[in-house]
Order: structure tokens, then sequence, then C-alpha cells
């Protein structure tokens, strides 16, 4: 088990979320702060347990890892992938620095996208239900779209 899962966390009073974008939660943002405390090699181990436990059983969703910290883990992957950053999603300091000196996983990008579905496919998924805000859920599945594109043509 990851050393940054559910089942690992303290305090906390659930979720909060300050805008549409796929990081833009407090669950998706713990999750980067705690990969950018880790040693380099530690970050990578990190996100590629989680993503590998993800994409080998669903069910770990919410009961091991919530979906915020499996977009965050997938929006590495990508970030890494890609030398662009002008993507929305990458906006951020401690992303950017939670990403820097991961080198590019072409082999994980097959699980990070199985992972990717498991929390952001259809509209009844974890990421994508229940925004009551019709623009805000599609700009999230803009987001979500933009990743899956990185990941697909790296």
């Amino acid at each position: 088990m990851s050393p940054v899962s559910v089942a690992n966390r303290t305090g906390g009073n659930g979720m909060g979320t300050w805008g549409f974008g796929v990081l833009e939660s407090d669950s998706a943002q713990d999750f980067i702060d705690q990969v950018r405390a880790l040693p380099i090699e530690g970050r990578l181990t990190t996100v590629t347990d989680l993503l590998r436990e993800v994409a080998a059983d669903a069910s770990v969703i919410n009961r091991e890892f919530l979906p915020e910290e499996v977009i965050a883990a997938v929006a590495i992957v990508a970030a890494v992938a890609t030398e662009s950053r002008d993507y929305a999603w990458m906006d951020g300091e401690n992303f950017l620095d939670a990403i820097r000196g991961i080198q590019p996983q072409g082999q994980l990008h097959d699980v990070a996208l199985v992972a990717l579905r498991e929390v952001a496919e259809g509209d009844n998924s974890f990421l994508l239900a229940g925004w009551k805000n019709d623009s805000d859920r599609t700009a999230m599945a803009r987001q979500v779209d933009e990743i899956k594109a990185v990941l697909a043509s790296a």
C-alpha cells in the first residue's frame, strides 16, 4: 500500500474544491504535496504503485485511494510524458515541483489510462458525476481528455 493512501491519512474534514480543474481539490493537492516531499525515486514508486493497484482492482477506489489521488497520479505521469507546460492542469508550483526530476515513464501510460478510465469515464464516473454547473463539468471533462491525449500520444 502506498504511503499516501486513504488508509494512512490522518485528520481532515472531507474534500473541498475551489475550481473545476482535475487537481483543484484538497485531496489532489494533499497527494501532490506528499509526493513532492518524497525523494525522486519514492515519487515514482508511489505513483506507480497507486496506478497499478487501481488498474488491477478498481474496488480500491474510495477504500485505499480517493479518485482525486488517482487523477493526480495520472496527471503526474502525463506531465512528465510531454515537454509542454501549456495545459491548465499543470498550473501550480507544487505540481511542477512534484514532477521535477521524474523521467518519462512510457511503460506506465497504458496503466495510467486504465486508472483514469476507472475514475473519469462516463457521466456517472467519480470525477464527472455530481457537478451542479454543466460548464464546470465540461471544463473538468476537457482536462481529463487532454490528459488522455497526452498519454495516448506520448
